[in-house]
């Protein structure tokens, strides 16, 4: 899939509601820089991070127990614990993967660019400057 930062999607929703007289009822499809797999991704995340993350696959029952684990409700109306690791539901966690595994978010359009005029940050830049993009507490003893 391509990538692509909540922050380039927040700039791409305020220059489509800033542009939506010039573009009336257009539909875009916003991704990151380019098409990449799970496998690329963690090893781009290894070099900016020196972490050694393997990608591994598992079955979507599987990946349930992962979130189990960690105590993230399966939907939205579970109870999600204080300053959780993954604050939000396994079902969509587990269902985006299948999307993924599918080839649903396999597409790479130019539209981000078209529509704001700048190029969207790289999956290297997140990592490279991960402190700017992680989203709840951090809690992880692994190593």
């Amino acid at each position: 899939m391509a990538y692509i930062s909540r922050k380039d999607c927040a700039k791409a929703l305020a220059y489509a509601l800033h542009r939506s007289n010039e573009f009336h009822q257009k539909v875009w499809n916003i991704n990151g820089l380019e098409l990449m797999t799970i496998s690329t991704f963690c090893a781009i995340g290894d070099v900016s991070t020196g972490n050694h993350v393997p990608f591994v696959n598992v079955t979507d029952e599987e990946n349930y127990q992962i979130w189990d684990a960690m105590g993230v409700p399966r939907t939205t109306d579970g109870v999600f614990q204080k300053d959780s690791e993954a604050p939000f539901s396994s079902d969509g966690m587990v269902t985006f993967a299948q999307a993924i595994r599918e080839g649903k978010m396999d597409i790479h359009t130019k539209d981000f660019t078209i529509l704001t005029g700048d190029t969207p940050i790289s999956v290297r830049y997140m990592f490279d400057h991960q402190e700017e993009f992680q989203i709840g507490e951090r809690h992880s003893q692994d190593k």
